[in-house]
């Protein structure tokens, strides 16, 4: 049975690693706060099945030992991907005797977990046997050592395929990495067409920005509408294939958000970033990717480029929550002729 190593400890990386440690072997890599909680206390998980304390194994990522028949699982922000792909590719794997068998990058399967549609190009510059995932889970981490997930019956849902050319190392991960998602109650959705699942997200996740503006929920709503409707024209010019929302569903009973155990609708992965006053947020690989389709594909964005500049100045003013800037949105809305 594999091994993971979970590389990153946010609200996605805390909830897999945690799952998945009563299934098999489980490494966190982690660095600053989140380390130096989890080197010395449990993670404490809360579902709506109940909360428990895990005990997880978590290292910097200089310390990380790899080992034949490890699955990196990328758990890190789509911004962090070059970077931590480049860290771990020529890493050593060792073989239970201890001796290299090859590196990271030619032996190991990897699995993106990003938003977005940048992750797989950024890893498959080093790395042979890439999967690429789509991740439905309501996790909420807005407290050092705690993470709760929303979803029930099951935690959650993912998609799961190879990107690009398929290899056997690729393959098999594939198969495994699902099966102990399911034994740990996560739905899993095996596809043969991950980017086209992957555009459909990004569909949805454009308007994940809105959700720290302060305003009108009616507003929000309209202009949610609109960036959508942008990225999919955005999209069909670049010739990027994308479904319908509805695609996305792997179980028809799933319910993502619990109250009892704060983990609520209106609060995703964005306005988590700008809650906790990240400097660091996916918003340059959403509205930025739909942004920069535009560009190279001679059509125009408005709207997601606006939303784009507002959240990167308010980040660069330290984040927050209700911000200023829904109403220069609804303007531009009503200045813009639908395309």
């Amino acid at each position: 049975m594999s091994r993971y190593v979970v590389v990153g400890a946010g609200a996605v990386g805390a909830s897999f690693a945690a799952a998945l440690s009563d299934r098999t072997d489980v490494v966190v890599v982690a660095r600053g706060t989140n380390l130096d909680h989890l080197r010395d206390n449990p993670l404490t998980f809360r579902t709506s099945a109940g909360t428990r304390r895990v005990r997880l194994d978590a290292v910097a990522i200089d310390e990380l030992q790899l080992r034949a028949g490890d699955v990196l699982v990328l758990a890190v922000k789509t911004q962090h991907v070059d970077d931590v792909a480049e860290t771990l590719a020529w890493k050593p794997v060792h073989s239970p005797a201890g001796e290299v068998v090859g590196s990271a990058a030619e032996t190991l399967p990897v699995v993106t977990l990003q938003n977005g549609l940048d992750a797989e190009r950024a890893v498959a510059r080093w790395f042979a046997h890439i999967i690429g995932a789509t991740v439905l889970i309501a996790a909420r981490y807005t407290e050092v050592g705690e993470v709760r997930v929303g979803g029930k019956p099951s935690l959650g849902g993912v998609h799961l395929g190879e990107p690009y050319r398929s290899t056997g190392i690729g393959a098999g991960a594939v198969r495994e990495f699902a099966a102990d998602l399911r034994a740990v109650n996560i739905d899993v959705s095996e596809t043969a067409d991950i980017t086209k699942i992957k555009a459909t997200k990004i569909l949805h996740s454009v308007k994940n920005g809105l959700e720290v503006l302060a305003g009108d929920q009616s507003d929000r709503v309209q202009i949610g509408s609109a960036l959508e409707a942008e990225a999919r024209r955005v999209l069909t010019a670049a010739g990027i294939e994308y479904g319908a929302t509805r695609d996305l569903i792997i179980n028809t009973e799933q319910t993502s958000f619990d109250p009892d155990i704060d983990v609520v609708a209106g609060q995703q992965s964005t306005w988590q970033s700008f809650a906790r006053g990240a400097g660091s947020h996916e918003v340059d690989h959403l509205n930025g990717e739909i942004a920069l389709l535009a560009r190279l594909h001679g059509v125009d964005a408005p709207l997601n480029t606006r939303l784009q500049a507002l959240l990167g100045t308010a980040s660069e003013r330290g984040g927050g929550t209700d911000l200023a800037g829904l109403d220069s949105l609804v303007e531009l809305a009503a200045a813009s002729p639908a395309r």
